[in-house]
């Protein structure tokens, strides 16, 4: 308040205009400036002026530093401010399968712990139909593996993933070090339905090298494709994200050598995001980025 009173005199025509200012007393206001010029040692003001209140040169220096002073106590309002609304708003996350399944009960649980006044709502789908929830204002960010053009919406990658190829440990191939694309123009395939980015993925990939796709089994689900192969129903292509370690008993995981490290995944959200979604992000770059 003292600086408050100060600036309010420097800038003022008038004691009685800096207290209108403060909603202080001009009394008050003359009161401030006087013990700052105690604790300080010097004169602010040279009262001798006809023009009433003028800084002397030590005034003017430090007046400039009360200007910053109190720019930066607005700036730490704001961000504890902006901290409390995270920690007691509501947030609403949507991700594509192989990030809201694999790697979003591990990240809320962090992010619950850190804010846990924050109602948290999870929505899992393909990219698209995540992209299409964000747009129209179901939910506030989306982790997907599309990246959208929209010019309303900020993106910034997360992370990089790949495509590999999931076998029952008895198939002929899981024998090999990886897996040439070739070879799987002949086996039985077990792929996420057509809504999916990776289905796409997949089907072009197939495409580029001239070879033919053998679709067995489609499915809505990668763990539906996990069960599937482990039945030896087929051979999946699947993030790699979504093989733990528990697999490694029931599955065969090999590379693709057509499928490098090269699938990006985003986080997207509005241009204004809400102070949940500001703190979620910070969490995902802290966590998963280098």
């Amino acid at each position: 308040m003292q600086l408050q009173m100060l600036v309010a005199a420097a800038e003022g025509t008038s004691l009685q205009k800096a207290a209108d200012r403060v909603n202080r007393t001009p009394q008050a206001v003359s009161m401030a400036i006087a013990k700052l010029e105690d604790e300080l040692g010097v004169l602010l003001f040279d009262r001798t002026s006809r023009g009433g209140f003028r800084l002397t040169a030590e005034g003017d220096v430090f007046v400039d530093y009360a200007r910053r002073s109190l720019l930066l106590l607005n700036e730490a309002r704001a961000a504890v401010e902006q901290v409390g609304r995270a920690q007691r708003g509501r947030l609403r996350i949507g991700a594509n399968q192989s990030i809201g399944e694999y790697l979003l009960p591990w990240l809320t649980h962090v992010f619950q712990d850190r804010n846990p006044g924050t109602r948290l709502k999870i929505v899992i789908g393909f990219s698209k139909s995540i992209l299409s929830a964000l747009r129209s204002g179901d939910v506030d960010l989306a982790l997907v593996a599309d990246k959208p053009r929209d010019k309303e919406l900020a993106v910034q990658p997360l992370m990089t993933d790949r495509l590999i190829a999931i076998l029952n440990p008895r198939h002929p191939l899981a024998d090999q070090d990886s897996i040439q694309l070739s070879a799987l123009g002949t086996e039985s395939l077990v792929l996420l339905t057509e809504a999916s980015e990776l289905r796409g993925r997949v089907v072009d990939t197939f495409r580029r090298f001239g070879i033919q796709l053998n679709l067995h089994v489609e499915t809505g689900t990668l763990d539906s494709i996990k069960r599937l192969v482990a039945q030896n129903m087929g051979i999946g292509i699947v993030p790699s994200l979504c093989v733990t370690r528990e697999d490694a008993r029931n599955l065969a995981v090999k590379t693709i050598r057509e499928f490098p490290e090269d699938r990006h995944l985003w986080i997207v959200h509005p241009l204004l995001p809400s102070a949940p979604c500001q703190a979620f992000v910070a969490l995902l770059k802290s966590e998963l980025l280098p």
